[in-house]
């Protein structure tokens, strides 16, 4: 009897592991840095109606998904708008070095509330006119501990000069997104989001391209998770780099990292370097 029981418990489990297995094989949990999530969106939409296969995209800024990764979150696929996290991630094994590729471009750009007053084009590389504009207010920005977006902004307000004068009225943000809502809200007269960013809002100008060459170049990569790999996964990740794939990410306004060509999304998105 003793026997039978334990011959009965060991199918149930096995049914239940199967099946534990057989919902996972239909779906990918895709963690993405949150200025791709709306690309990232678009392209899970049209695999699932393809396939069939449920795509969910959780977005935060990539230092954030990178610890959620680093404390064995149940992910597939993590896109991140900067390679630091990426290196870290790979020599920590976490990460699939056979399915690991550029993405895509960005830049910066400066932007401020569409309902203010001021209303012309600033010059970044004259930074004076920056602080004139930003008078007595704050300036948004991620924060450069773990938002990509912030430690370029930090980086090229370093290069301008203009650190010294801005460091303790910076406005930190969790994510791009956050600093884009602060300057719709007019909470802070200026904020450098990416050109991607700012092209999405009817509720923000651009006040100002950021120099490329005052920053180190913005890039994202794709790379799928140590041991999840399967057929679905790898299904999707191609299908983020496939020519279809890229068009949409030129459609919204980011730079290709393997070609020079770029299709801008709308008159208020610059020209990726």
């Amino acid at each position: 009897m003793r026997k039978i029981r334990s011959f009965a418990l060991a199918v149930i489990c096995a049914c239940l592991t199967s099946g534990v297995q057989a919902a996972d094989a239909t779906r990918i949990l895709v963690l993405s840095a949150s200025s791709a999530a709306p690309v990232v969106q678009e392209l899970a939409s049209q695999f699932t109606d393809q396939s069939g296969v449920s795509v969910r995209v959780s977005i935060g800024s990539s230092g954030t998904l990178a610890r959620q990764i680093n404390q064995s979150a149940p992910a597939d696929i993590y896109i991140s708008a900067s390679p630091q996290w990426i290196d870290q991630l790979t020599s920590q094994g976490r990460l699939d070095q056979k399915h690991l590729a550029p993405l895509a471009r960005n830049r910066l750009v400066l932007v401020g509330p569409k309902s203010s007053r001021q209303t012309g084009l600033l010059n970044a590389s004259k930074p004076l006119e920056i602080l004139r504009r930003l008078d007595e207010g704050r300036l948004a920005i991620g924060d450069p501990s773990h938002v990509p977006a912030g430690y370029y902004a930090k980086d090229a307000i370093e290069t301008l000069g203009i650190w010294p004068a801005v460091r303790d009225r910076l406005a930190l943000q969790s994510n791009v997104r956050a600093v884009l809502a602060m300057v719709e809200r007019g909470e802070t007269p200026l904020g450098i989001v990416y050109a991607t960013d700012a092209a999405l809002s009817d509720r923000v100008r651009i006040a100002a391209i950021i120099p490329p060459e005052s920053h180190a170049p913005i890039e994202y990569t794709v790379a799928v998770l140590t041991g999840r790999a399967s057929d679905h996964v790898t299904a999707f990740y191609r299908s983020l780099l496939s020519p279809k794939g890229q068009t949409v990410f030129e459609r919204y306004g980011f730079g290709m990292v393997q070609t020079p060509t770029v299709i801008q999304s709308s008159s208020t998105t610059p020209s990726m370097p």
